[in-house]
């Protein structure tokens, strides 16, 4: 499986793609794995917890051109998110600070599987930083005033799966979408 920033740039070698976290394994791993694969294209990474995106976005001005369309990923972390308002205001935040053209892709665990929620409860008691996993109308709700792109809002498995590929005969607890900005 590759990274993002390598299959960013074997599209398009100029990418310029940037990391956030804040955990200091990941950031041990970002600092020795994470480089460029052009000579045209940057790969970094910020130091910062999502909660502060005001930050992230400052940060994110010395590397990216916010005069041009910028694609947001949150994949499998907003359920970190301290609240479902901190989750929209992250969101939020962010995406109006790209210009028009700009994508967002997320996806994120639901409720839909009462297993699933007590895995993440299970999880929270071990000290790990809670993961609340959130309705689909809740997750969904992320990409309102965007215009969603096929197949649209959907579990991750029906996400463009290949061809070759067996569809997923059940959903699994996890939704997401890729949106366009107007």
């Amino acid at each position: 499986m590759q990274n993002t920033h390598e299959v960013a740039q074997a599209v398009a070698p100029e990418s310029k793609i940037i990391y956030v976290d804040n955990d200091p394994l990941v950031l041990t791993h970002a600092r020795a794995l994470l480089f460029n694969t052009t000579d045209e294209g940057v790969t970094t990474y910020i130091d910062s917890d999502f909660h502060n995106p005001e930050q992230i976005i400052s940060d994110a001005r010395n590397t990216l051109n916010f005069t041009q369309p910028i694609t947001v990923m949150f994949m499998g972390v907003l359920g970190h998110a301290r609240t479902y308002d901190d989750m929209t205001r992250i969101v939020r935040t962010v995406m109006d600070a790209v210009p028009s053209g700009s994508h967002l892709v997320l996806c994120d665990g639901t409720t839909d599987s009462q297993a699933y929620v007590t895995l993440c409860e299970e999880y929270a008691k071990s000290g790990g930083v809670p993961y609340h996993p959130r309705t689909q109308d809740e997750i969904h709700a992320a990409f309102d005033g965007f215009e969603l792109v096929e197949p649209g809002f959907v579990p991750i498995t029906a996400w463009r799966p290949e061809p070759t590929q067996a569809r997923v005969s059940r959903p699994i607890a996890a939704y997401g979408g890729v949106a366009r900005k107007p």
